[in-house]
Order: structure tokens, then sequence, then C-alpha cells
């Protein structure tokens, strides 16, 4: 009995010992998310915490009040998606960790390259712009943030002038860049590039929610390889009760003739062959095109975008067509997630007319980069004439062909 006695004594010591490691432990983790996700991530995170129940937490969806019913949808137009519920919900909200299993348990090299995080903007919704930006602030290392570079592409709304300026004064890593005139989203991109001192440059679209840990596994598949292009998983924040919907995780993107983009599943037989795990880097044909990183350097050897395009549109189809042909690849990273406002119309204006100037583009990266096969594009009903430009090759259609 004596000896049951010190051994339960001995055991109930070791039990101690094991749950005050535990505690320090989880002390230590807790400080170490929070020195991850940095103040601004403990200020979102108290947020959460002190009002669960403000409209859109955590993603949820949000209803129109019946007498303001009216005000909401005199409202759409300012940025085509639900405005009035836009600034209903907090600019700083918690939205669930939609990653697949694993991610969170997934390690990344200590010496991450830097970044330049480019957003830009023409005539955006206040409170779908800040919160965009504080979702980046938030649920990044800020070690990893050489800059967030917001574009204003000559906008016309005075709230995106001195009162922009004075609300974003308060982030030191956050620059303005107001353009002088309207470039376009292509143009305006290129600017931003050309000022960006980090060296990874992700670029975003002004209506983002960047989920946790998004930052991280972009850096690391650039890290690896300085030509591949890291693209995240694009999820749904919709337009009509701004909630927070996750996708699948087995799609990539994809493009049938005359060159319009799309996403497509990966057949299941071929999930299955292959043994795919829902973390595994997916290899992507082209990309969406508002959201990626990429090497500065590589970006600018490239030939960064085409500066003829105008606007916006074919733009993710040449910087696609570019990283194949000439030496890199595009993947798509399932533990990387960003959710977007998908609008069913651009709210702001085209030099010509939106179809003619996307038509245009499209015409210009043909002509550019399919060679022979530029006779698939032109010979389908509405594809526009002939655009004539001169390129240097870089490897050869073959990269392209074979890798996708």
């Amino acid at each position: 009995m004596s000896g049951l006695r010190r051994l339960f004594r001995g055991s109930g010591r070791a039990l101690a010992f094991v749950f005050a490691a535990s505690v320090v432990w989880l002390l230590l983790d807790m400080a170490a998310l929070r020195l991850s996700l940095g103040d601004a991530g403990g200020r979102l995170l108290k947020e959460a915490a002190d009002h669960p129940q403000a409209p859109g937490q955590f993603g949820h969806p949000v209803s129109v009040p019946a007498d303001k019913q009216e005000e909401a949808k005199s409202r759409w137009k300012e940025g085509n998606f639900n405005v009035y519920l836009s600034d209903l919900i907090p600019v700083d909200r918690a939205i669930v960790d939609t990653r697949p299993a694993g991610c969170s348990e997934q390690r990344v090299h200590d010496d991450l390259p830097n970044t330049s995080i480019i957003m830009c903007f023409v005539d955006e919704v206040w409170s779908t712009l800040l919160r965009s930006v504080h979702s980046v602030l938030s649920r990044s290392p800020p070690h990893l943030i050489e800059e967030v570079i917001l574009v204003d592409d000559f906008s016309t709304k005075k709230y995106l002038k001195e009162k922009l300026d004075k609300y974003m004064s308060r982030f030191p890593k956050v620059k303005i860049l107001h353009l002088k005139e309207r470039h376009g989203l292509i143009r305006a991109r290129l600017a931003g590039a050309e000022v960006a001192k980090g060296a990874i440059l992700t670029f975003l679209d002004s209506h983002v929610e960047c989920n946790v840990g998004w930052l991280e596994p972009l850096l690391e598949r650039v890290r690896l390889s300085r030509t591949k292009v890291a693209c995240p998983v694009i999820e749904v924040i919709s337009d009509k009760d701004m909630s927070y919907m996750t996708v699948d995780n087995f799609q990539r993107g994809i493009f049938t003739w005359p060159m319009n983009f799309g996403w497509r599943q990966i057949p299941q037989e071929i999930i299955e062959k292959n043994k795919m795990k829902e973390t595994d880097i997916i290899r992507c044909p082209v990309m969406a095109g508002g959201l990626f990183s990429i090497n500065k350097k590589y970006f600018f050897e490239l030939g960064m975008y085409d500066p003829g395009l105008d606007v916006w549109g074919g733009e993710n189809m040449e910087i696609s067509f570019k990283v194949w042909m000439c030496g890199g690849e595009i993947e798509i990273v399932p533990c990387s997630r960003v959710g977007h406002i998908f609008r069913n119309d651009n709210p702001y204006s085209f030099p010509k007319d939106r179809v003619r100037t996307v038509e245009r583009n499209l015409a210009r990266v043909a002509e550019v980069w399919l060679d022979e096969y530029k006779e698939l594009f032109y010979g389908h009903p509405g594809s526009p004439g002939a655009l004539q430009r001169t390129r240097s090759l870089c490897f050869g259609r073959a990269q392209w062909a074979e890798n996708t």
C-alpha cells in the first residue's frame, strides 16, 4: 500500500509537471499568434469577442431591414453590390478560417521575402476599401509586409482624397498614390509596381477580405522558385448579403475560345489517380488575374503587363501566357484564401464601351502570344478583327502547351 501511495505521489508530480508545461506552451503559442497577427490582429480578435453580434460578424449573411429596402436598392449602383450592408458591417469584422485541415500545421521558411501589396481602385466604396486594407493588416505577419500601396486611379469621390489620406495615416505601412489622370486598372497596377520596394509584388483587388494565414503560403511558393506565380483560392463574398462563402478546393482557371476565362473542376478520376489532398498545390493554365504574388524582378523581366492594354480585360490571359512561355509556372495555393466580391458589372467607365475595350485587349494578346493559334481565337463568332504588334520570343509556346 505504501508503495502504491509513493507511485501515485510520483505520478501526481509528473502530471503536475505536464500540466504546468502545457500551460506555459499554450501561453507561448498565444503570444506567437498575437505576434504573427500583430497589434491590429489583436484588436481584431478583441473586436470579434466584444461584438459577436455585430452585423456580418464571422462572415454571416446580413438582411436589409424592411424600412431600408429602398435606400439599399438606390445605393446598389455605387459599387454594383449591396453598399448599404457593406456600410453596416464592421470594417474589421472577423471571418471563419476556411482553410483545409492541415494548413495550420504546415511549415514555411523563417526567411520569407517581404512583399509590397498593391491595391488599385477607382471610386471604390469607402467601407469596402477599408475592410480590404484592415484584412491585410490584421491577418498578415507585420515583418512580411514592406508596404501596402493604394493606387487611386483618379477617383471622383471626395472621400477617397483627403479623408482617405487622414484615415490611413494611422498605419505607417500604408502609402497612397493618387494618379493625376485616369490610367485604367492595368496601367494603375504598373504605376504601383514601379514605386514598390518589396522583393515580392502581391496584387489584390480593393473589394476583398484576406483570410487567416493567407500571405505566408504565397510567399513560400515564390521563395522556392522565383519564377513561380502564386495565387490564393478566391472565395466568394456575396454581393447581396455580404456573407463570406468558401469554394471547392479542386478547381483551376481555364479558358475557352475566344479566350473566355472560367473555373473548372478537376475531374474526380484525376484526383483519385494522383491521390490529391485538399492542401496540394494546383498548377494552373491561366489565372483570374486579380490576386497573385510574383517576384518583382521576374515581373519586370517578363515586361510586366502590356501597357497597350486598356483599362481592364485580357491582362490575366497576357500575364498567364507570358509566365508559361517564359520559363515560369502558375499555381493555386489552397492554404491561402481570399474572399472577393464578384460584381455583375464594372461600376467605373471605359474610354469606349466595355465590350469593345475587352475585345481589343484580347485581340492584342492573341496577336502577340498565340502565333498561328490565333486563328482559333478569330475563328469564333464575335471575335474582333486582327491587330498587329511584334514581340520577342521567350522559350516558345511549347513549354506553355506542355505544362497546361
